[in-house]
């Protein structure tokens, strides 16, 4: 299978949140379907502020709260939050592999704690907090989970400083009565969770396992980018913008929806701050529709997840809209959902996969033999290669959604073709991608005697043709 994120739309834009420069490299990608396609191609939902963001120096790690069950605990911290009280704050201590490999018995028991201490002059500050609460243990102190820091071995001392799980602890520390009163909602935060904890601790001006970065050098005054930081907690609003085909980039306010097309859609905390490709589900035949707590439905139908991210997902239109002449979108985060938006829903709408990410310039095309086709690495008359788009609509015999396509799933529409400079050229294969998700289009052809230099290509499906300024170079 290929990664679809090497192709998607305007491609994938890196936004801040720490992630670092986002690159794909295309020479190196995977002929196979997990890979080949991920980066090809608003109106706020309700403020839910027990769902947090909390912004780290290392990434987003994303907190469901648990006010039902610890309400104190959970207001308390928020009155925290909502102060702003713990923006710029830091991790002051880590327990891992290597300071404490075995400090539960024989099992190993770690945590990442913050939220009492703030940078002054390079070094630790605790700032004042407020009044200790009433303990509420009620919950495990398990992986992934956020709990109440303590003093002493009075269960009724929490303030403001709280620790992440990083292993099961429930051995240790729920005989101790520390409150857990939240979880890490995914995948990614538990990976921004164990990158902190993985960091190389320090004794340090009077604490012990101080995590630092890895630029720190023992024994020296730490530079404040040494330190390891929440840069804020803020509630998640789920949030979407722009709509466009994952193909062309072109916006489906323009074209309409149409059923099976792929389509990339822009907001803010839309899923998790690191980029999550898509997952299959138990049999391995078909990709889910739920990616790290993403959802998005179509008149309520849920479509299979190309992959998610904070400011931009890629998702499959479900077939179950063919029949319908409107589809409200709807985009969900951890239960958190956006307003809908209505689109027309168009028969067809192709569009062909560019190397340039953009909808424009060389086109997504193969050789049998892997090579990509391109103005450095022209094809030759005779050459049998394969073009790669979407946005071909219904096909037949029908398969549901998000299934990988296993077999021939030709386009049944007779009006189907391919075209070089406005001419149709002979095609030997127009449908399914053979092993991507239902929804690639892959049409095989062999190279007609054409004029060494750049050629537009295109696809009509029906009525409908993909745009121009696709192209195909030739030697």
């Amino acid at each position: 299978m290929r990664d679809l994120r090497v192709w998607i739309g305007k491609g994938f834009e890196s936004t801040s949140r720490n992630t670092g420069e986002v690159r794909f490299d295309l020479l190196n990608t995977k002929r196979r379907f997990s890979s080949f396609f991920l980066a090809l191609a608003g109106f706020s939902g309700a403020l839910h502020a027990q769902t947090l963001r909390f912004n780290t120096s290392l990434g987003g790690i994303d907190v469901v709260l648990t006010p039902s069950i610890t309400p104190q605990t959970v207001a308390n911290f928020m009155s925290y939050v909502n102060s702003g009280e713990y923006n710029n704050t830091i991790f002051h201590r880590s327990l891992n592999a290597e300071n404490n490999p075995t400090a539960s018995g024989s099992a190993n028991f770690y945590l990442i704690q913050g939220g009492g201490f703030i940078i002054k002059n390079h070094l630790p500050y605790q700032f004042q907090p407020n009044n200790p609460i009433a303990n509420e243990y009620s919950q495990s102190n398990v992986r992934g989970t956020i709990a109440m820091a303590l003093t002493g071995s009075d269960i009724n001392s929490a303030t403001d400083e709280w620790y992440f799980n990083d292993s099961d602890n429930s051995a240790a520390l729920n005989a101790q009565s520390f409150t857990v009163f939240g979880s890490v909602a995914n995948n990614p935060g538990l990976a921004v969770m164990d990158a902190i904890n993985n960091l190389q601790t320090y004794t340090f001006d009077n604490f012990a396992d101080f995590p630092f970065t890895a630029n720190y050098v023992a024994g020296k005054t730490p530079t404040d980018s040494n330190y390891v930081y929440v840069n804020s907690i803020v509630p998640i609003t789920p949030a979407f913008t722009g709509v466009a085909n994952a193909a062309t980039a072109i916006p489906n306010t323009t074209t309409g929806i149409s059923p099976g097309e792929i389509i990339t859609i822009y907001g803010t905390n839309m899923g998790p701050t690191t980029v999550t490709s898509l997952e299959l589900d138990p049999t391995g035949t078909s990709v889910t529709n739920l990616l790290e707590g993403t959802q998005v439905t179509f008149n309520g139908v849920a479509g299979p997840m190309i992959f998610t991210y904070d400011g931009q997902l890629a998702v499959v239109v479900p077939y179950e809209i063919a029949s319908a002449s409107t589809v409200n979108v709807v985009v969900s985060y951890l239960g958190l959902t956006t307003s809908s938006q209505t689109f027309k829903v168009a028969a067809a709408n192709p569009g062909l996969f560019t190397i340039s990410q953009t909808g424009k310039g060389d086109a997504a095309i193969v050789r049998n033999d892997g090579a990509f086709i391109s103005t450095s690495n022209p094809a030759s008359v005779g050459d049998q290669l394969q073009l790669y788009g979407q946005g071909y609509g219904v096909a037949s015999p029908s398969i549901a959604d998000g299934a990988l396509i296993t077999g021939a799933l030709p386009i049944p529409v007779a009006a189907t073709k391919l075209l070089i400079d406005g001419k149709v050229v002979p095609n030997e294969y127009i449908g399914g991608a053979a092993e991507e998700v239902n929804g690639v289009m892959q049409v095989n052809f062999v190279v007609p005697q054409l004029a060494p230099g750049s050629h537009q290509i295109q696809v009509q499906i029906g009525s409908a043709i993909s745009p121009a300024g696709v192209t195909l170079q030739t030697m």
